[in-house]
């Protein structure tokens, strides 16, 4: 078995230190806390008298040093960085603070873990809120900070990636030859806001809003006219999968869904990936039925994964008998190495 590639970590953003990036003419006479410089991440969050976290995730105290242990405890080769308060960025809309606070998480995230070790993989924010300003961060990110994926942030927006607005970010991405990853995270304005367990909404936010973006840009045909594009779906597992081809087919059997390719085509080829979890049962229904290249093991740490739990996650896909060796290495590093071109 090689190397492990962790697909999907999390830096804890330090507020202060990122501020010290931030252009003054955005601060105003007094110091914004990162806290007030983007939005919440579901605007209606769940007391947290009515929800207890377990011990040790969400540590805001995990920093490149605990996350260099973390690769050494887990034997995990790299781990692609995601942020933490920043999955609310596709709530900013006010495009110029989308793209300033941008620039300065990128070049933040440069500095304290891609300037550290060359086991930190960078994912930088680009405004898609001003997909111009995109098109510009995306370059930078990519040929001066080292950067080896965009994200683009599953909720808050006004449109569904399919929309021809976002073409010029991918005609951009596949002159880069990035990669681009939709991440869940952010449950706002779902249908989800009545539900009184916190839980029950990260497990129905996580997958729904990777269903909505999958199908919009099959829909509007963005893989058959970016035909080098490659896209993640990361933070939601694999489930949604089987419910979307299920319902296109049905769609293109009886609803007039028009579309150049059946729609289990755009899952292979290179094209499309999607980050799964080890005790997923399902996922190797969905091995089966679009195949074992897609997927790509996600630690989720320091989130609702512990330093000390890592290795059940992993363990879990090393002993499913249902599973080659192949897939097995295939799911947890080289899938993520083809994405990401580690």
């Amino acid at each position: 078995m090689g190397a492990y590639i962790d697909a999907d970590g999390h830096i804890m953003e330090r507020e202060n230190e990122i501020n010290e990036y931030i252009n003054n003419e955005y601060l105003g006479r007094g110091s914004l806390s990162f806290r007030q410089m983007l939005p919440s991440l579901d605007k209606f969050h769940t007391p947290r008298s009515r929800h207890i976290e377990p011990e040790g995730i969400f540590d805001a105290s995990v920093g490149p040093e605990r996350w260099l242990e973390f690769l050494k405890k887990t034997g995990i080769e790299a781990s692609v960085l995601y942020p933490t308060a920043g999955l609310s960025y596709g709530q900013v809309h006010f495009p110029e603070w989308a793209a300033a606070y941008a620039r300065a998480y990128n070049d933040w995230l440069s500095e304290k873990y891609l300037k550290v070790s060359d086991r930190f993989k960078g994912v930088a924010l680009i405004p898609v809120q001003d997909v111009p300003a995109a098109v510009e961060e995306l370059r930078r990110a990519v040929k001066d900070l080292g950067m080896v994926c965009a994200m683009l942030p599953s909720n808050g927006l006004d449109r569904h990636f399919g929309s021809d607005q976002f073409w010029p970010l991918y005609e951009e991405a596949e002159k880069l030859d990035c990669a681009l990853a939709v991440h869940g995270g952010c449950y706002g304005d779902l249908g989800f806001n009545s539900f009184k367990v916190f839980p029950a909404t990260r497990a129905l936010g996580m997958p729904f809003p990777l269903a909505i973006h999958m199908t919009g840009m099959m829909s509007e045909g963005i893989f058959d006219r970016f035909p080098e594009l490659r896209v993640g779906f990361l933070e939601g597992g694999t489930a949604w999968i089987p419910l979307v081809l299920d319902r296109l087919n049905r769609e293109a059997e009886y609803g007039g869904l028009k579309l150049k390719r059946d729609p289990i085509d755009y899952f292979r080829g290179d094209r499309v990936f999607v980050g799964c979890e080890g005790n997923e049962d399902v996922l190797s229904y969905c091995v089966n039925r679009v195949g074992h290249e897609i997927f790509m093991f996600c630690s989720d740490f320091p989130h609702e994964i512990t330093m000390d739990n890592c290795m059940e996650e992993i363990d879990e896909i090393l002993e499913r008998d249902e599973l080659t060796d192949a897939q097995k290495e295939a799911i947890l590093g080289d899938n993520a190495r083809r994405f990401y071109k580690i």
